[in-house]
């Protein structure tokens, strides 16, 4: 029986993959049956009328969330309801991710018997500013990657840590990610993996044109800000690898801890090293 404390789930997806559709009218129609009011986000509105007793928006209170896709649906979804508090849950279509919990029985099993917990997932915040004036700002659950936009990918990069100079360097770019993130693109440029239950901020570079700038773990208080001294062709600052926003030498990039972090429901049998294992 799913416990009394969730009382109204809301379904978001990603309807582009194989097998999408199937699972949230299976999710939906458990759900409902099992007496919980189902919502879905208004990506699914026009699947509403065709779910019995399903509305379409989810409300601003709301027991769970439920993500139905892959890792980019669990962070595309993150991002739009980060002013909530609601836990989110993943289901996968296809290959298993470091975000998604698994397949929608063993999830529907997991509510059914009380067997899961919420991790608090600590997001980073990344602020560009043109001539000291903020442009624009993100929220990020991987990472900020500050790179360049065209086929001279070297960029030359200042980077402050806690208003600190650490180095002026020249690189293809600089990864910036949470410790959920240290196994995403982080990972792939050589960055250290984080167990992602941690507060820290790691810094990455890509390519770097110079032996002495190495991967770094800093504390989670800290605030890293990005001056491009030198870029051929462009800059951008990709969050996510979802969003993106293009800037030039006047600009700068600071990226600090978020307050809100994700929370994120996994089962109490979570292995995150049986997860590395299987993954890597």
């Amino acid at each position: 029986m799913i416990p009394a404390n969730i009382r109204s789930v809301g379904i978001a997806a990603n309807l582009e993959k194989e097998g999408a559709r199937e699972i949230v009218r299976a999710m939906a129609a458990s759900l409902t049956a099992a007496g919980v009011r189902v919502y879905v986000d208004d990506d699914l509105a026009t699947m509403a009328p065709s779910l019995p007793g399903v509305a379409a928006g989810i409300p601003e209170q709301c027991d769970l969330l439920v993500a139905i896709g892959g890792d980019g649906t669990i962070l595309k979804y993150a991002r739009r309801y980060v002013d909530r508090t609601t836990p989110l849950v993943g289901v996968k279509c296809g290959r298993l991710g470091f975000l998604a919990e698994s397949h929608p029985d063993r999830v529907m099993r997991l509510l059914n018997d009380g067997a899961f917990c919420i991790q608090n997932r600590m997001r980073i915040l990344c602020t560009v500013k043109h001539d000291g004036i903020p442009a624009r700002s993100f929220t990020a659950l991987n990472d900020v990657v500050v790179h360049s936009t065209g086929y001279s990918r070297m960029v030359r990069l200042r980077v402050e840590v806690g208003g600190n100079l650490l180095r002026e360097f020249s690189a293809d770019g600089l990864i910036v990610a949470t410790p959920t993130g240290s196994t995403a693109y982080s990972l792939s440029a050589g960055g250290a993996i984080v167990e992602p239950t941690l507060e820290a901020i790691v810094l990455t570079p890509l390519n770097p044109h110079t032996m002495s700038m190495r991967p770094m773990v800093l504390d989670a208080s800290e605030t890293v800000r990005i001056q491009v001294t030198d870029a051929p062709s462009g800059v951008i600052a990709t969050v996510d690898g979802q969003l993106g926003m293009e800037f030039d030498g006047s600009s700068e990039v600071t990226v600090r801890r978020d307050t809100r972090p994700t929370r994120l429901v996994v089962g109490t049998d979570y292995d995150f090293f049986a997860l590395l294992r299987e993954k890597l």
